[in-house]
């Protein structure tokens, strides 16, 4: 993101993302704003997301897309589970280790009939529209998202171990006298929160007691490898 063009050479474009509040990290946004696709004959989406499937990914895509004068070819999520812990205490548990691995193998099954229908360039059914409400929510979502991290702090547990630091994948947090100050360009992908050891990073009153949740084949040695500082 800090190159002043970003050209895409293949003819087959794809965007793979996690939904963040019913649609795309900001991040992602930003970037599909800003890359060259004039090389592009075919476009797709795979999002994963843990609620809905009527999300609201597709009517942005193509919204971003237009100027480009360029169409979404196909457009596809995975439900495997919500890692949102800040949004509300009733919503979103961590899953059971059960219900966490079937998730995941059905979203492996349906990952290859996808990629089936990707690698032979099929058009798919792509939603135009959405629910009225999931537009004002991810708008506001996109608006507020860079100084969200204003309600994150931590609590006597924190060892200045450093590990948040380093996960971040937008360099948004800095250690002054060994604990974290988050430095207001925070896209709320939550991984510092997540993946403190000490379970000592909180969002407000809501992640108070609440389990966190890390994706069991995924460690965080190779989210720090992709992410050197």
């Amino acid at each position: 993101m800090k190159q002043d063009s970003i050209i895409a050479t293949s003819e087959k474009v794809g965007f793979v993302f996690p939904v963040y509040s019913w649609s795309l990290p900001k991040i992602v946004s930003d970037f599909i704003e800003k890359i060259d696709l004039s090389n592009a004959k075919y476009i797709f989406a795979v999002t994963t997301m843990g609620g809905f499937s009527k999300q609201y990914v597709s009517p942005v895509l193509i919204k971003l897309l237009k100027p480009k004068n360029k169409e979404l070819d196909a457009a596809y999520n995975i439900r495997i589970f919500s890692n949102n812990i800040w949004g509300s205490k009733r919503i979103n548990p961590v899953p059971t280790k059960e219900k966490g691995d079937k998730r995941i193998k059905n979203g492996e099954l349906k990952l290859e009939k996808i990629a089936k229908i990707i690698r032979n360039n099929q058009k798919g059914k792509v939603r135009e529209s959405s629910i009225y409400p999931m537009k004002n929510s991810y708008f506001a979502f996109i608006k507020e998202v860079n100084t969200m991290d204003e309600k994150y702090y931590t609590d006597e547990n924190c060892n200045g171990c450093g590990i948040c630091q380093q996960i971040c994948p937008v360099d948004n947090i800095k250690l002054v006298n060994e604990k974290p100050e988050w430095q207001h360009r925070c896209q709320m992908c939550t991984a510092c929160l997540h993946y403190c050891p000490q379970i000592a990073i909180q969002w407000g009153e809501y992640t108070l007691g609440r389990a966190r949740y890390n994706h069991p084949k995924i460690k965080m040695k190779e989210i720090l490898a992709q992410n050197p500082k």
